[in-house]
């Protein structure tokens, strides 16, 4: 097995995670390769892999999301060179979108629904089904926090027409990366941390080939662990060999499932040790 890291040419705040994972890796003794982002989304898979060789082994993918077509198209050059991918491009997807993964934890998750398109009248009529606002709008995969009161929340007041102007910010903030359709989901108020103004208690956990293998908060915060053995079961409910799965406390002290994504593309949180994590899939491909 190597790793395949996919970051961008000029250096970016992500990078310095990666590259603790790259000292990680080289504690551990396992290969690891560095591509591009800008070569695998101009589709330039030649250029981006030509330093790597022949890959006569397995491939995990780490770094930026791509889309599924994005991956795919990887996926299938680096079959050419004599590698695959650990996660298949019909993996990635089942834990990339969440209308590939949301029925796995819908009786754990706020109340969601989604469109294809951007149509913000359609998404409007079909969240009348999850009751009144408030309301998270993101795309299949990613929202646009960063501007939350403009492109991402819908206050309880909010009617038609404001909605379906945070949908417009909301397409306008993803761009050309906005992935396939509006999803909208009850906002669940979360609990704060203690002493840490503005966090909440989330967790990131992640998955390899069905078992649960590391955890830890989603911010640098002193918070106790969730009960873990809740979330275990779902190693298994998802068609990927390698998922996270956010999890967080409500105000109410309920422990929900928030978000699923790829565990390639799935950032380590601050304080998990990328070590304990690639010992744990070192593992697991042993017992494989």
């Amino acid at each position: 097995m190597r790793i395949l890291f996919c970051r961008p040419d000029s250096p970016q705040d992500t990078d310095d995670r990666l590259a603790l994972e790259a000292d990680a890796l080289d504690e551990l003794g396992v290969r690891h390769d560095a591509i591009a982002i800008e070569d695998v989304v101009d589709d330039d898979l030649d250029r981006a892999l030509a330093p790597l060789g022949d890959l006569d082994d397995d491939v995990l993918y780490r770094g930026w999301m791509l889309t599924a077509d994005e991956y795919a198209r990887l996926d299938a050059a680096i079959a050419d060179r004599g590698g695959a991918l650990i996660v298949d491009p019909d993996a990635y997807e089942a834990a990339h979108y969440l209308p590939s993964w949301f029925a796995a934890v819908a009786d754990r998750s706020p109340a969601t629904c989604w469109t294809l398109g951007t149509d913000a009248a359609e998404a409007w009529a079909l969240a009348q089904a999850l009751g009144p606002p408030p309301y998270v709008v993101k795309d299949h995969v990613k929202s646009a926090k960063e501007r939350w009161a403009e492109a991402c929340f819908v206050p309880a007041d909010a009617d038609a027409a404001a909605f379906a102007a945070t949908c417009a910010a909301l397409v306008d903030a993803r761009g050309d990366r906005f992935e396939r359709g509006l999803v909208v989901r009850r906002y669940v108020p979360l609990a704060p941390v203690d002493g840490a103004a503005g966090e909440r208690d989330e967790h990131r956990l992640f998955f390899w080939r069905g078992r649960l293998i590391a955890s830890a908060p989603y911010h640098d915060v002193d918070v106790a662990d969730p009960p873990l053995a809740p979330f275990a079961p779902l190693g298994r409910a998802v068609a990927s060999p390698f998922f996270a799965l956010d999890v967080a406390r409500t105000v109410d002290g309920r422990w929900i499932v928030l978000e699923i994504g790829d565990g390639g593309v799935s950032t380590l949180p601050p304080t998990m040790d990328p070590r304990a994590l690639y010992r744990a899939i070192v593992a697991g491909e042993v017992r494989a």
